[in-house]
């Protein structure tokens, strides 16, 4: 009996230890192959968003994109931009999963509006965007046996029949006109609106090009086919309102300090502004201003550290020392800066070349005065 016993004892033991073993390896699979898991979709979703801003930043014309006369927004090579940055051959750490390049990935384009309604991405041709709307780029990567990326392979699950996981990241990038500009991101120089009025084509979103007509109060060379070339005077010296422009002091309320305005021209604005913002718009000429502009105007005239600059767009700088309204964001390009005292004058054009007037720690959404927000995720 107590023979039997034993046996039998012995007998249910080697289950139970069986049964263990079983359960610690599925404990274990599961521990393992989950952390796997998650790291490969932490990996896709690097990838994604990537891709994702790679390609928002081709849906307006750039250099880099080789789409400089391509209609706004350029859809077609948005996309092709995203899907080829996530599909590099030459690996770079933003579009590695598992130490490999993604094979395929799926992109999609159209308005995404910032607070949700309508929720998710609105076809272009099909949708009339309003002020919350922008362009976006959406990118969707898995990973599966069924697909040329291949699955998420396993470490111990396959004991249990399972030889590959499926994972996936979705996302969505926008870029916009500056509806908000952050610290740093501003040229202290405010420009009135008859100015945009003159020398950006609405039809187009482009500056006004040159076509052999002179321009009335315009001495500047010109080349036709080129933007407009202009100066910008204080308003105590100008001919014209579109020969104009003042010294702001931004939201420093009341300064009328050179010095201030120095540090201004190489640091940018202190504080955030916007759209519907007051500046201050600066009275008397400073000459000393537009000395230091002639320093970091385009080469080589300057250093070039003010070549390209964004600034703002105001109703009119005709009665400086007081605040202004901003109505918009420009980008301009500064050429040059000739003369002294009365007769000191910046030498600029208009721009819409994104590869230069993409604003620093900008966002929102504005009018198209060329100037342009950093692409950013919003899913």
């Amino acid at each position: 009996m107590r023979t039997s016993s034993r046996k039998k004892q012995k007998g249910t033991v080697a289950v139970t230890v069986a049964l263990a073993m079983a359960f610690l390896l599925g404990i274990g699979a599961m521990a393992i192959d989950l952390g796997n898991l998650l790291v490969a979709r932490s990996e896709l979703q690097n990838a994604a968003d990537a891709a994702a801003l790679a390609g928002a930043g081709c849906l307006y014309r750039r250099t880099e994109c080789s789409n400089t006369t391509a209609p706004e927004p350029d859809w077609t090579d948005a996309q092709a931009k995203a899907s080829s940055f996530a599909t590099s051959p030459a690996p770079a750490p933003t579009n590695l999963v598992q130490h490999a390049v993604l094979k395929v990935v799926a992109t999609a384009s159209g308005f995404w509006n910032v607070t949700g309604s309508p929720a998710g991405l609105q076809t272009p041709g099909t949708f009339t965007p309003g002020t919350n709307d922008m362009p976006a780029v959406q990118v969707t990567v898995v990973k599966d046996k069924a697909n040329a990326n291949g699955g998420v392979p396993v470490f111990l699950a396959g004991i249990f029949g399972t030889t590959f996981l499926k994972a996936g990241a979705v996302a969505t990038a926008v870029i916009s006109r500056p509806g908000y500009v952050g610290a740093g991101g501003l040229f202290p120089l405010a420009i009135p609106q008859c100015m945009y009025t003159s020398y950006w084509n609405t039809s187009t979103n482009s500056p006004v090009t040159y076509q052999g007509t002179p321009i009335p109060g315009q001495t500047e060379p010109q080349t036709t086919g080129q933007p407009i070339v202009f100066d910008m005077a204080s308003t105590y010296h100008a001919g014209t309102c579109n020969q104009t422009a003042q010294w702001t002091s931004f939201n420093l309320q009341g300064s009328q300090s050179a010095n201030v305005t120095k540090g201004l021209i190489t640091n940018g604005n202190p504080a955030p502004v916007a759209i519907g913002s007051p500046t201050f718009i600066q009275s008397g000429t400073e000459d000393v201003l537009f000395q230091m502009t002639q320093a970091c105007s385009a080469k080589p005239n300057g250093n070039g550290s003010c070549e390209w600059v964004t600034v703002a767009v105001v109703d009119s700088v005709a009665n400086p020392g007081q605040n202004q309204t901003i109505q918009a964001f420009a980008c301009l390009h500064i050429l040059n800066e000739v003369g002294n005292g009365k007769n000191a004058h910046v030498i600029a054009q208009m721009s819409a070349d994104q590869s230069k007037c993409e604003t620093a720690n900008s966002g929102g959404n504005g009018p198209n005065y060329g100037a342009l927000t950093p692409p950013r995720l919003v899913q």
